[in-house]
């Protein structure tokens, strides 16, 4: 990405229209499959992965508090 203005401050660059986006016929075709395994601990063999999204959010969290203990107090994890 860039700004671009012509000789007369004309922005150049002002949308996606002014630039080259790709479309999916730029790109090389790509081969997907999975390969699901069975929980062996599940009655259902199923795994949960409802928490995929907030799985972040506890390191985070974690670290905040760590780094917040080590500039009161100087406690390190």
């Amino acid at each position: 990405e860039n700004t671009v203005y012509d000789q007369d401050g004309q922005l150049l660059t002002a949308s996606f229209m002014d630039y080259a986006m790709p479309r999916a016929d730029d790109l090389p075709f790509f081969h997907f499959e999975t390969r699901n395994v069975p929980s062996t601990t599940n009655a259902l063999g199923i795994k949960g992965a409802g928490e995929a999204g907030t799985i972040g959010a506890t390191p985070a969290a974690l670290n905040a508090v760590t780094d917040a203990l080590y500039r009161a107090y100087g406690i390190r994890h």
